[in-house]
C-alpha cells in the first residue's frame, strides 16, 4: 500500500504515458472513460489504489472499494456523475486493505441489496487478516514517517530535499487521517464467493469473474469483458514491482500468463494508469520468471534467504516503478515459497 517518494514520481510519469484521458475529477481521484460504459477511478494526490465501475443497463457494478470508507464515498459521487443507477454488485479483487475497507460505504449508499463478491480464499482471508491490519499497520508507518522527518533523512539515510520532505509531510498527513477514520470502519466480507469463475450475464454484456491460482494474494479475482476487451487485474498486475508480503511468485507466473491469454485492449491494474498495451504485463513477466529462476538458483547453492537478497540480480527491471523499495522483499518471499515455509 505505502509507496516511496521516487516510486510515486514514478507512478506520476507511468499514468501520463498510459492513461486515456480524464472523464471527470475529483480531489483525489481521476475517472476514465475506458470503453463504452466502463470506467477507471485512478487514484492520485497519494491515493495509490484504483477502482473501476461498469454501468448497466439497470445497474452498476463496483470493482475495488479503497482503504477508507470516505475514499469509498468519494468513488461513488464519482459514479453518480456518470449515472444515477445503483450499485447492486461490489467486486473485491483480493482481500488487502486498500481493496475492502471500503465496502460499508455501498452498503450505507445503496442499501443491503448490494452484494459484495469476493473469491473463497479471499473472505476467508480478509476475515482472518483485516482486525489486525486495522490495528497495526497506520501506527507503524506513523512512526516510520515521523522517524524519517525527524532526522531529516529518506529512506536510503540520504538528507532530505524541500521537495522529499513535502512528499513525506503529504503521506504522514494522509495516515493521521485514516488513523482518525479507523474506529468507523468495520469489517464487511463477502454475501456471495465461488472458486473458479462466475459470470454476471447483464442485457447488454457479460460480466466474466476468473481465478487462475496463487498470485499476489491466495484469491485474486481478475474481472474480464470480452465485448468490450478490458481486463481488470487487481494487484495481480501493477504499473511496477507490487508489495509481495502476501504473494506466492513462483505460482503467479500461471496467472499472468492467463491474463497475457486473454483477448483485451485495456487493462485496469491495482495501481497505476490504465494500459493500453502488453508491454507492463510482459515486463513484469519476465522480472518473476527471473525472480523465481535466481532465487531456485540460490536455493540450489546453498544459500541462505539473506544471501539470496544479496546475490540475485534483476538490475536490468531497475526501471519499473517500486524495483527498488520492494524487490528485496520479492525475494524474501519467493525465497519462502520454493523452500515450503508459505502456508498454502
Amino acid at each position: 500500500m505505502f509507496r516511496s517518494i521516487a516510486t510515486l514520481i514514478l507512478l506520476i510519469l507511468n499514468f501520463s504515458a498510459c492513461a486515456v484521458p480524464a472523464f471527470s475529477q475529483s480531489r483525489d481521484f481521476d475517472t476514465v472513460s475506458v470503453a463504452s460504459g466502463v470506467y477507471a477511478v485512478i487514484g492520485k494526490n497519494g491515493v495509490v489504489s484504483n477502482s473501476a465501475f461498469i454501468v448497466n443497463e439497470h445497474d452498476v457494478v463496483v470493482v475495488d472499494a479503497q482503504l477508507r470508507p470516505s475514499w469509498a464515498r468519494e468513488v461513488i459521487s464519482e459514479i453518480k456523475k456518470v449515472t444515477d443507477k445503483p450499485v447492486r454488485y461490489l467486486i473485491n479483487t483480493h482481500w488487502h486493505r486498500d481493496h475492502v475497507q471500503g465496502n460499508q460505504a455501498y452498503l450505507e449508499a445503496f442499501g443491503p441489496g448490494v452484494t459484495i463478491i469476493q473469491h473463497d480464499l479471499t473472505r476467508e482471508d480478509q476475515i482472518k487478516n483485516q482486525p489486525t491490519e486495522l490495528a497495526t499497520r497506520a501506527p507503524a508507518e506513523i512512526a516510520r514517517l515521523e522517524k524519517l522527518l525527524n532526522a531529516g533523512k529518506d529512506e536510503k539515510g540520504g538528507i532530505l530535499a524541500p521537495q522529499a520532505r513535502a512528499q513525506l509531510e503529504h503521506q504522514l498527513d494522509l495516515q493521521k487521517a485514516y488513523l482518525a477514520e479507523i474506529p468507523q470502519i468495520r469489517l464487511v466480507p463477502a454475501t456471495v464467493t465461488f472458486d473458479h469463475s462466475l459470470v454476471l450475464h447483464e442485457s447488454n454484456h457479460d460480466i466474466c469473474l476468473y481465478y487462475f491460482g496463487y498470485a499476489h494474494t491466495r484469491g485474486d479475482v481478475v474481472v474480464y469483458l470480452p465485448s468490450e476487451k478490458v481486463v481488470m487485474t487487481g494487484d495481480v498486475l501493477e504499473a511496477g514491482v507490487p508489495l509481495m508480503r502476501s504473494a506466492y511468485p513462483a505460482r503467479s507466473i500461471n496467472v499472468l500468463e492467463s491474463i497475457q491469454k486473454l483477448d483485451w485492449d485495456y487493462a485496469i491494474p491495482g495501481h497505476g494508469g490504465v494500459q493500453q498495451d502488453r508491454k507492463t504485463i510482459a515486463q513484469f513477466i519476465g522480472y518473476t520468471n527471473d525472480l523465481v529462476s535466481g532465487v531456485r538458483k540460490a536455493i540450489a547453492n546453498g544459500l541462505t534467504i539473506d544471501q539470496a537478497v544479496e546475490s540475485v540480480n534483476l538490475s536490468k527491471y531497475s526501471g519499473l516503478p517500486d524495483y527498488e523499495n520492494n524487490t528485496p522483499g520479492a525475494i524474501q518471499r519467493t525465497y519462502l515459497e520454493l523452500t515450503g515455509q508459505l502456508p498454502d
